[in-house]
């Protein structure tokens, strides 16, 4: 007997189908020049399919930005309770190895719901959440090395600032590149943690925690 997957029903593919797309769009043409008939186009729908999803060309917006802010967080969170040298290693996969969750497309549209969020409170309050739970999430690569509260707290907010900037960086020079970008974050993050620099090899494969975590989107 053939077992099959349970499929997911209609609406919520479609609901998918949109949020992918819109994503995409913004990505590639910004938010203001984003239409939702190119959208529509995009996720190989009508209009009037995004409309029963969503209110409007704003409202698609935070509740794009709030799903990517989870994707974020829920993927930080898998490295907790993973030894320090596979947290580093599951950190970096999970950020700069591009998925279907986390690659240039989700990048490009954060930073575009970020320029918005400077006139938008609901899509600032997104952001400054999501930054809250990754530098928490963060500061427990120190749990076993430092016994400051306080100091952990900092070093995990050092770290996620680093991490920003070596990704905005990544983006906007692509000649650099992700991988680049990866090495000297990792080199910095061992580095914080007090563990001894990098052996040279060859690029690794996704860490087994990652392909755990992708698998289970």
């Amino acid at each position: 007997m053939v077992i099959k997957k349970p499929t997911k029903p209609k609406g919520t593919l479609r609901k998918e189908a949109i949020i992918k797309a819109f994503k995409h769009c913004v990505s590639q043409q910004g938010y203001a020049n984003t239409a939702m008939a190119d959208v529509a186009k995009e996720a190989g729908l009508f209009p009037s399919h995004i409309f029963y999803y969503f209110d409007s060309k704003q409202d698609l917006l935070r509740n794009c930005c709030q799903q990517q802010c989870d994707v974020v967080v829920l993927g930080l969170s898998q490295m907790v309770n993973l030894p320090l040298d596979e947290k580093i290693d599951y950190i970096t996969d999970f950020l700069f190895i591009a998925n279907e969750n986390i690659n240039r497309s989700t990048s490009g549209f954060m930073y575009e719901a970020i320029g918005v969020a400077v006139k938008d409170p609901i899509l600032s309050d997104f952001k400054l959440e999501m930054d809250r739970n990754c530098k928490e999430i963060l500061s427990t690569l120190f749990t076993d090395s430092d016994a400051d509260p306080e100091s952990r707290e900092e070093k995990g907010e050092i770290i996620y600032w680093l991490l920003a900037g070596a990704k905005l960086n990544a983006y906007f020079d692509p000649d650099n590149g992700l991988e680049n970008a990866a090495n000297l974050f990792k080199k910095a993050l061992r580095a914080t943690c007090g563990l001894p620099p990098m052996a040279k090899t060859a690029t690794q494969p996704p860490s087994v925690a990652l392909k755990s975590q992708m698998q289970a989107y």
